[in-house]
């Protein structure tokens, strides 16, 4: 082991096994899988509940968006009033923090936003980035019909 080449190889091999137990504290095995919910738009769905209420809703998962959006008919459209320039232009919206519990009992926080007629109508909640952000990845697997959330 005195010879260069080997020298290099347990250096390059110490550097990876660092570099992976690193990143150990992060809980990699952590995951919570939910079950996606049938929609009729094609788009990934999810049941969840807001802040502890009984009743269920559909949340639709959309990684493009930056901001959860809730439709007013799900939670009344008051607090800071804000206005957010989108794609289809400048809509007012209410900010709110709301708790979303997904099934499981995944909860997460976010500073949502509460869009009075908010379209498609079919559609009460879409999970943005800000609660998506809160996880190292999340994984749509169309073969389980789940999305996995791992922390």
């Amino acid at each position: 082991m005195n010879t260069r080449t080997a020298g290099l190889t347990i250096d390059a091999v110490v550097i990876l096994n660092g570099t992976l137990w690193a990143r150990r504290p992060h809980k990699v095995n952590e995951v919570a899988a939910v079950r996606m919910e049938d929609f009729k738009q094609k788009m990934v769905a999810v049941s969840c509940q807001i802040n502890g209420a009984g009743r269920r809703y559909l949340c639709v998962i959309d990684s493009g968006a930056t901001y959860t959006v809730i439709s007013d008919r799900v939670l009344r459209a008051e607090g800071t009033l804000v206005e957010l320039v989108t794609a289809n232009g400048l809509i007012r919206v209410y900010q709110r923090e709301v708790l979303l519990t997904m099934a499981n009992g995944l909860e997460l926080k976010s500073e949502a936003l509460v869009q009075p007629n908010m379209t498609p109508q079919d559609v009460d909640i879409l999970v943005g980035q800000d609660v998506l952000r809160q996880f190292r990845f999340v994984v749509f697997d169309y073969e389980k019909q789940q999305v996995e959330f791992y922390r």
